[in-house]
Formats: C-alpha cells, structure tokens, sequence
C-alpha cells in the first residue's frame, strides 16, 4: 500500500504540473467508515479514518471541461464479526485500512440561476485498498467504478452540492488465502450495485471551504471458489454481500 501512495502522488504530481492552470483544491479531513458483511453473524467494522485530497478542474465558464479527484486514506476500525472457520464464535478486533481512490471527470458547465455553475458529471476511477484484519490475514480490493451525477460548483463564496450514482464495473479481490492455510488462492470477483453519493459545503470569501459527504459501495456475493484447506479439507470460499459507507467532514483550502 505504500507504493500505492506513492504511485497516487506521482500522479497527482504529474496532472498538476500538465494543469498548471487549473483550479485546485487540496483537503483534508476525517471519515466515518462502515463496511458490513452480509454473513450470520454479521460482519461489520466501523470507526474513523484519516482523509487527504486533492482535485482541480478546468476554469471554464461554461461547456465541456476536465475534472481530477485523487484521495488517500488510512486509520484503524473495530471489527465485530466471527471467526473464519466452524463453529464460527463471535470475535471482535480491530482492522486497519489504507487506500486511494485517483478518478478523472468529464464536466459540462451549465450557468443557472445567478450565475452559479451547475456541473453535470461524468466519471471514472479506480478505488484500490488494503483490508487487514490481522497479523496474517488481509485482503486487497481493486475496485474500478463509473459516476453519474450533478454538482454545484460556486467560483466564489456560496453553497457546494452535488450527488449522484456510482457503478463499480470492474471488480478484484486478493484474500491472501495461500498465507493462511488453504492450497490455492483464487480471485475472488464481488459482484456489482449501484450506490449512491452526495455532498454538501460552504465556501467562505477567501479560499477557505468546509464540505460534509457520504460515498458508497455496494457489492453483491462474489461466485465461490472450492479450495483445499490443510485442516478443513475442500470448502467453498467467497465475498459476502459487502456495503461500504464513508460519512466525511473535510476542510478544503482552494488556488485560485
């Protein structure tokens, strides 16, 4: 995961100095993260992480214009759930997270009402991260996904909106299952959902701004995979029914 970050960087570099006019925004803030398996008993780990971001667009009025979002984040999270093999006992715990999200936009810029521009968005991205639950367990998710939605974007001071949907049409999950005593490790493919996202701000006079928002994933069960593990002989492996919410509050400090 640190060469991910590194690599995130690098990009988000690059994109900058090719967009030295742009309009950039840099931010950073904290997370309220769920993820909650659809297993009995239900998997579900919850708690905070830290974000930091940084986006621009193109500065045009109106028309069609480019858009880059890029974020990091990492922090640690309860884990309630069960074990892994029968019988299953409830367990608690704790699960480090770290990831990036690096996604491009096309906009097209509407002027509406007092002049304020209304962004209709289109986008794609990848969602890269690091699930790890233990000393020798852990999980690895490339997610790529498309976003559909409108956004307000004020030049100056006034509201910032935006909402819409998320797709994640391509899906990888590397559990590690080699490390912990099974004979293969196949990928295992979540299956895919549409989810929701939205936000909500202020920018100030100045370059100050203060956003809240939600982003989701949704996935449905992956196809499961029979493996041999070296205790409990041939088993069927799989990703559960899996959602993702990430509630953020995020202070942005915008180059104008």
């Amino acid at each position: 995961m640190k060469r991910i970050a590194r690599g995130a960087l690098a990009c988000a570099l690059v994109i900058g100095a090719a967009g030295a006019h742009a309009e950039f925004r840099a931010g950073l803030g904290t997370e309220y993260f769920s993820w909650v398996e659809d297993t009995s008993p239900e998997v579900r780990e919850t708690g905070g992480l830290l974000v930091a971001a940084l986006e621009f667009n193109q500065p045009r009025a109106d028309g069609l214009l480019f858009g880059y979002r890029g974020r990091l984040y990492a922090g640690s999270v309860m884990y309630e759930g069960s074990e892994l093999f029968p019988p299953r006992r409830p367990v608690t715990g704790t699960t480090e997270y770290a990831g990036t999200s690096q996604e491009v936009q096309g906009r097209y810029r509407f002027l509406v009402g007092d002049l304020r521009p209304l962004d209709l968005v289109a986008g794609a991205g990848v969602d890269l991260w690091q699930r790890k639950l233990s000393a020798v367990q852990k999980e690895d998710f490339v997610i790529g996904y498309a976003r559909l939605g409108l956004e307000l974007e004020p030049d100056r001071r006034g509201w910032i909106a935006g909402g819409g949907l998320k797709f994640p049409f391509y899906t990888w999950e590397d559990a590690h299952l080699d490390e912990i005593g099974f004979g293969s490790n196949p990928v295992l493919r979540p299956g895919k959902a549409v989810s929701p996202y939205a936000h909500l701000g202020y920018r100030f006079d100045g370059p100050f701004a203060i956003l809240v928002y939600v982003d989701t994933f949704r996935f449905t069960r992956s196809r499961a995979e029979r493996v041999t593990h070296a205790t409990q002989g041939v088993v069927d492996v799989l990703q559960p029914a899996s959602t993702r919410v990430n509630v953020g509050f995020r202070v942005v400090f915008h180059f104008d």
